[in-house]
């Protein structure tokens, strides 16, 4: 039985997403003198999201890349992209849609560049897209909220007050190609946990992220 074929790569389109994340995981934090067993792991994970992307097995209609910061934080972002509802409404010729995104990303301190300094998340976010007219170029704005899970409540100078907390999302950007299959944006993103509890100093992100569809 095969498995896996190259040829479903569809030429250097994937092979140049799948050489995103191995080169954005692989390159974070990586310095002479690492120890063997996490640069192994960082492998690991950037050879598992290259063949993610890759193979597409959970049927995604996208795979998205994001690299971003702030407030003395580095992050990595990799996430996918499910269809909602297309067409919900045309606002002045913008076509609406919606998608779910589920994301997972690492934050990297850039005042500890040990352990003690990271963050991991996990994230799922219904978003809404205003779609502006079909060409090589299609312009889109995404906005969303949805919640995320830190595996700490607390960060640097950051009390989160709890693991759970809400994301607010919104992003400008275009997809191009024949079939706008590739997605170039810039992406704002809030963190809080909306005063559930206290202490509740959220953080504030920039990203700039590539999407490819299928």
């Amino acid at each position: 039985m095969r498995i896996f074929s190259f040829s479903s790569l569809k030429g250097s389109l994937k092979a140049s997403l799948m050489t995103l994340f191995l080169f954005s995981f692989c390159s974070t934090q990586v310095h002479a003198g690492q120890p063997l067993e996490s640069l192994v792991w960082k492998m690991s994970v950037a050879t598992t999201a290259a063949l993610i992307v890759a193979t597409n097995p959970l049927k995604a209609r996208g795979m998205t890349m994001e690299i971003g910061g702030g407030d003395h934080v580095s992050v990595v972002r990799a996430g996918a992209q499910w269809d909602w509802n297309d067409d919900l409404l045309d606002v002045f010729g913008w076509k609406v849609s919606s998608y779910w995104q589920l994301d997972f990303s690492r934050w990297q301190s850039t005042r500890d560049s040990s352990q003690t300094g990271v963050n991991m998340t996990v994230g799922f976010t219904p978003m809404f897209r205003f779609t502006g007219k079909e060409g090589y170029v299609q312009p889109y704005v995404d906005v969303g909220v949805g919640i995320s899970l830190f595996t700490v409540s607390r960060f640097q100078e950051h009390e989160f007050g709890s693991n759970f907390q809400f994301a607010d999302m919104l992003g400008i950007g275009a997809n191009i190609g024949k079939r706008n299959q590739w997605g170039f944006a810039y992406k704002f993103q809030h963190y809080s946990n909306g005063s559930v509890r206290v202490p509740n100093k959220g953080i504030n992100f920039h990203f700039l992220t590539l999407t490819y569809q299928y």
